[in-house]
């Protein structure tokens, strides 16, 4: 009777496998993006998460008017791109970065007064 569980158990676990239930493996990465500049005007900011982790699905892009310094703590999957982008009211000229775990900078950029900035980083699998 045992060794006939351990047969259909070891079915499943070979079923479930091969349709590929094991692929979605919750592997992500904490990310945090930051944009600053001068002036308090409102900033247009967008930024890409992944609101689960456990979902392959393309991530979701929110949009925010924020004031500065802003910043988010987001979740990224693994092989998907973070991204972040600012866009001043006026004259500002806005930086950017993208922080791994809170402290490892992954990607900075500033732009030009007036000018939109982006930071990305394609996270490793």
């Amino acid at each position: 009777m045992i060794a006939a569980l351990v047969l259909v158990g070891a079915g499943f676990v070979f079923t479930v496998n091969r349709i590929g239930w094991s692929e979605i493996s919750g592997k992500a990465w904490a990310v945090t993006y930051e944009v600053t500049g001068q002036g308090n005007a409102p900033v247009k900011i967008s930024y890409v998460e992944n609101p689960d982790r456990y979902e392959r699905d393309a991530p979701q892009t929110t949009s925010v008017a924020g004031a500065l310094p802003w910043s988010a703590e987001v979740v990224i999957n693994s092989g998907q791109q973070a991204e972040v982008t600012a866009t001043p009211a006026g004259n500002e000229a806005l930086s950017c970065r993208i922080l791994l775990d809170g402290e490892r900078v992954w990607a900075s950029a500033t732009a030009a007064p007036g000018q939109a900035v982006t930071c990305t980083k394609v996270t490793d699998e």
